[in-house]
């Protein structure tokens, strides 16, 4: 009896996981084939590649592998060992789709944007060396020869029935650092729908006039739109660290006559950061962001490895409304409204 129980059992299983095996096939079948009309319909077919792609039974869940996206010319390539798909909906009332990629690695030539971004550290460095990580600021500015393959993630959800649009991405990269933006929008009308139709603008209009009446309708739209919250976070992974150890290598003017080399380096970095404080405490940002410049120096002296900016307005406050902040007449009340503050990790 118990050993047709057993077989009884381990034949349901067998059946269960060949009919689970059969359904992830079809659904990955099914999912590659949306991949490959949806590189069509962005015209990026022939730019586009991947080894394979799976799915979970019902299409929670769709991983696409080994993706390489050609961005223009030669040695100008981004590619992920995979790329997860998941919590996607897709309707004319509401879009959301969570992306993880995996073990994203860029080319050079992918870098170039990036190039003049988070100056930290000495300028003067070799050409070769630059190359070498593409020009990634942060990567030189610490003395990283080599970027790591790093993880993204994004998510985003236009919900026009609850009129709110929230939308969060993950950025790590090894050795360097991991930040997170995500902000909560409201008061949104009709946006899912207004990007959709854009879309459909931009594939089959007959004129430019069309696609710019469609563009501005748009740019109305998000005006009105009114922040709820907005979070920004940034945790060091070795970029302040190491960046601190070049400065002090590097840029110190060292006296034979002193003694102790690293404790004149030390000394002298410390200067340095005091100065850039009390210029941080003369300017605007002490008057409208209380304690940030103390958190700047616990930063730039390893004290504290991250900070969180956040905002979460008192008062209502329309994307339109940031206009006021490149004036000095209304910037302060500006941020004051805003309700800005940032805090160490």
């Amino acid at each position: 009896m118990n050993k047709k129980i057993f077989l009884i059992a381990g034949g349901a299983a067998a059946l269960i996981a060949a009919t689970y095996a059969g359904l992830s096939v079809y659904a990955g079948n099914k999912a590659e084939k949306k991949l490959e009309d949806w590189a069509y319909d962005a015209q990026i077919e022939n730019r586009l590649h991947w080894s394979k792609v799976s799915s979970s039974p019902f299409g929670g869940r769709v991983s696409i592998f080994d993706v390489e996206l050609d961005i223009g010319d030669s040695n100008a390539a981004i590619r992920a060992k995979e790329i997860i798909v998941s919590d996607l909906l897709d309707e004319d009332e509401r879009t959301r789709i969570r992306l993880q990629f995996r073990g994203v690695n860029a080319e050079q030539e992918a870098f170039s944007d990036f190039r003049q971004f988070s100056a930290i550290a000495g300028r003067n460095i070799d050409r070769g060396f630059a190359n070498a990580v593409g020009g990634f600021q942060p990567a030189l500015n610490s003395g990283l020869t080599f970027v790591p393959p790093f993880d993204v993630d994004l998510f985003v959800d236009v919900d026009d029935d609850a009129g709110v649009v929230e939308t969060a991405i993950n950025v790590a990269l090894p050795e360097l650092f991991d930040s997170q933006i995500s902000y909560r929008l409201a008061g949104q009308r009709g946006l899912n729908r207004q990007l959709r139709g854009l879309q459909r603008t931009l594939t089959s209009a007959e004129n430019g006039y069309q696609i710019l009446q469609s563009l501005e309708e748009l740019g109305q739209t998000i005006d009105r739109i009114e922040i709820e919250a907005i979070r920004f976070t940034m945790k060091d992974r070795g970029l302040v660290s190491r960046s601190i150890a070049l400065q002090q290598r590097y840029n110190t003017p060292l006296d034979p006559t002193r003694g102790d080399a690293d404790k004149q380096r030390s000394e002298h970095y410390e200067r340095q950061v005091e100065q850039q404080v009390k210029q941080c405490e003369r300017g605007d940002l002490a008057r409208d962001l209380e304690d940030v410049c103390e958190l700047i120096s616990d930063i730039l002296l390893g004290k504290e490895d991250g900070f969180e900016l956040s905002i979460e307005p008192k008062e209502t406050v329309r994307l339109r409304d940031l206009s006021k902040l490149d004036d000095s007449r209304t910037s302060s009340r500006m941020l004051a409204r805003m309700n800005l503050q940032i805090d160490s990790l």
